[in-house]
């Protein structure tokens, strides 16, 4: 075509479509045509956006120089078409540059991520190893501490159920009997009955020692009617306990005391009675003073949901967040957790920044190619420094009829 023209229309026409010399050929090496595989991508990775913008460039800027004839202000025009391709330029290096980016941070984040998993593994299969003497460290740290006696109610609930249990045997063939009185065949009990007496005489166990505690405080606070009347309730419960339980106990040990005081020997109910009475005694005070005292007011409190009174506790200080020392590692390492996972979102909106930029830049700056040619203006501010700098669609609307209206 260009060979039937004449010299000055040739040359304009040549031109004008200059940039059909060197597309195809530009685009057949950017696509790695006839190259291996692995120098293909690397080429269509690297190369094939830049060699689209250029030529894309290249056609817009053939029809902004024919425009610069109906154009007011030519001398702006031609300086902001002169200032595009410098960005086209830049963009294109810093699509390289974001490239390289983008694998360095990849790197950077995968072994980061790996390091994660590695050092917790480590840090929980260390936690597990140690976690016996963490334990016992802990607990001997924190139990010359004032507060709640756990070790103390602990044990508590372990000799109830212990004196309940063998309440429950020793009261079992007696109720069985009873009941077997008031049915039409033969009352065999059962495993259920057991569970049943055990949990009652779990209950009668707790409410002795708590008759106990509430008499030993209206004593201190010098309540004398109170105290009365709640030591009368103790002699009952006694009583009860005595010739319903502790005297099976001393009936056992009859045989052992005829043994050696003679055949002639009878003990009496007068003697089976106070020997059990001391028996309970004994056994009451036993407890109650190595851990009765502490526990029993703990669990009344828990209970009837009074509170616990903390008033010497150190650690129950108001407007003080404590952490369970048994399990402060724990929470050492869920905060070293938090703080990773933190990290890793960082370094998350990194990567999605070096993978947004790169493609970005080329694309903005082919956009304003356009935006130049329409309105003489540029749509975007380049380069981009974070993916945050890329506008909504609504923002850049309206900037666009923001420039239209000052036109």
């Amino acid at each position: 075509m260009l060979e039937n023209l004449e010299s000055p229309w040739k040359y304009i026409v040549t031109v004008l479509i200059f940039p059909i010399f060197f597309q195809v050929e530009m685009w057949d090496f950017a696509w790695g045509s006839g190259d291996s595989m692995t120098l293909a991508v690397l080429k269509r990775i690297f190369i094939l956006l830049p060699s689209c913008a250029i030529i894309f460039s290249c056609w817009v800027t053939v029809a902004c120089a024919l425009s610069i004839i109906v154009r007011a202000q030519r001398r702006e025009f031609v300086s902001a078409l002169f200032l595009t391709w410098w960005d086209v330029g830049r963009s294109i290096f810093f699509f390289w540059g974001g490239i390289l980016q983008l694998f360095v941070n990849l790197g950077g984040w995968a072994y980061g991520l790996l390091r994660l998993w590695v050092f917790g593994l480590l840090l929980m299969a260390k936690d597990i190893v140690l976690f016996p003497m963490r334990a016992f460290g802990e607990v001997s740290n924190s139990g010359f501490k004032a507060g709640i006696p756990w070790p103390a109610m602990l044990m508590m609930t372990v000799w109830t159920m212990i004196e309940a249990l063998v309440f429950t045997f020793v009261m079992h063939p007696l109720v069985v009997d009873v009941l077997d009185s008031y049915s039409d065949g033969e009352f065999a009990g059962g495993l259920w009955l057991k569970g049943i007496l055990f949990v009652v005489f779990n209950f009668f166990v707790m409410g002795s020692y708590a008759v106990i505690h509430t008499l030993g405080e209206a004593i201190r606070e010098k309540k004398f009617a109170a105290a009365v009347a709640y030591g009368f309730i103790e002699l009952i419960v006694a009583a009860v306990e005595t010739i319903l339980f502790y005297r099976e106990f001393v009936d056992a040990l009859v045989p052992w005391f005829a043994q050696y005081a003679g055949k002639d020997f009878e003990l009496g109910m007068t003697g089976i009675l106070s020997i059990a009475f001391a028996m309970w005694f004994a056994i009451r005070c036993m407890t109650w003073f190595l851990f009765g005292s502490s526990a029993i007011p703990m669990l009344l409190a828990l209970i009837q949901r009074t509170g616990v009174d903390l008033k010497h506790d150190s650690r129950g200080q108001a407007g003080q967040k404590q952490v369970n020392p048994m399990m402060a590692f724990i929470h050492t390492s869920l905060e070293d957790f938090r703080r990773e996972i933190d990290w890793v979102h960082t370094k998350g909106e990194e990567i999605l920044s070096a993978f947004l930029l790169p493609p970005s830049q080329i694309l903005a700056a082919c956009i304003n190619f356009c935006t130049l040619l329409v309105s003489g203006t540029h749509l975007f501010s380049l380069p981009f420094r974070s993916y945050k700098d890329i506008l909504d669609t609504r923002e850049l609307l309206e900037k666009s009829r923001q420039s239209l209206r000052k036109d």
